[in-house]
């Protein structure tokens, strides 16, 4: 369960936190959650993606509730270096997923998490309603709509 889930839960919870270290504490936290109550699993209620995914929801809940939702202040952009990346590219792609931060911002809270759900975790449309309480069909016009706010606003590469 762990190895064929852990990217895209990591994904979609580093879409929502301010550090990858962060993320790493809360997807720990995650699969932590999902062992002690594994045997509360119903595979007839849904997959164990969406199952991950609802249990991810809790987890950050809990870990905004916690920091009042202040964002910490100190830079954790030295942490985050690939030693096997030059530094040029390592500035560029953080500074990519820093404008793409702030961009997923201009979203609603909905279309947010619409988009984490298609992208970060890789889930279909049916599992983004299930997960989020609306029609498959609702799931693929948001996650539409929010695909096509971010292509305004964002620049396009030559």
């Amino acid at each position: 369960m762990y190895s064929e889930h852990v990217t895209p839960i990591w994904r979609y919870v580093r879409a929502r936190l301010p550090s990858d270290a962060d993320a790493e504490d809360v997807t720990s936290e995650v699969f932590a959650q999902a062992v002690r109550s594994w045997d509360g699993f119903d595979a007839g209620r849904g997959s164990v993606g969406g199952w991950l995914v609802g249990i991810s929801r809790h987890v950050l809940a809990d870990w905004w509730r916690r920091r009042g939702r202040e964002v910490p202040s100190e830079d954790v952009r030295a942490e985050q270096a690939d030693p096997d990346q030059d530094p040029e590219s390592w500035a560029l792609r953080l500074d990519g997923a820093d404008d793409l931060r702030r961009h997923l911002g201009m979203l609603s809270v909905r279309e947010r998490e619409a988009v984490a759900l298609r992208f970060g975790t890789e889930l279909s449309s049916e599992q983004i309603g299930a997960a989020m309480g609306i029609s498959p069909t609702a799931a693929r016009m948001l996650v539409y709509r929010a695909v096509a706010k971010l292509r305004e606003v964002m620049p396009r590469e030559s």
